[in-house]
């Protein structure tokens, strides 16, 4: 299995260690109006998700499963999640229009999955905007695809495998 991690943070401010540098950068939803702009956040978003899109798209996969769901409430009000949320559950078969919103309600945290199909692709989210892919193929078109939309894609096993 070839893995993935999928950010906006540029890796050459990762010190030895891997450890990012560069304390100017925002990480979360809560940033906006902050230290980044609406607009930025929102391109920024759709980037990851158009990533998840490009690895599908490439691996021919119409649907993933949902493996993990953790709901914070205290989002699901603010993003008006309450209706889509109660349609969800793990182990659930997720079309590409239901990955889009849980992946744009687990980049402003208010849940956090795990989406896969079968062992030919798999989506983590981490914290502090950091997402991982993991294909059973290398895909070197979406990651040129993804890191031509501003994104970085690095050689990185998944924290959050089972």
């Amino acid at each position: 299995m070839y893995s993935w991690r999928v950010t906006k943070y540029n890796p050459i401010y990762r010190d030895t260690d891997g450890i990012y540098q560069n304390q100017d950068e925002w990480t979360s939803y809560s940033d906006i109006g902050r230290n980044v702009s609406e607009a930025e956040y929102l391109s920024t978003e759709e980037n990851y998700i158009n990533a998840i899109f490009a690895f599908m798209d490439e691996m021919n996969i119409e649907k993933m499963y949902l493996n993990a769901l953790e709901v914070k409430s205290d989002g699901v009000k603010e993003q008006n999640a309450s209706a889509f949320l109660s349609k969800q559950w793990v182990g659930k078969a997720v079309s590409k229009r239901e990955i889009k919103e849980l992946a744009k309600l687990t980049l402003r945290e208010t849940i956090w999955c795990k989406l896969s199909s079968k062992k030919d692709i798999f989506v983590h989210f981490g914290y502090d905007y950091y997402m991982y892919i993991g294909t059973i193929n290398d895909c070197p078109n979406p990651r040129l695809k993804i890191e031509n939309s501003g994104l970085f894609v690095e050689k990185y096993k998944s924290p959050y495998l089972d």
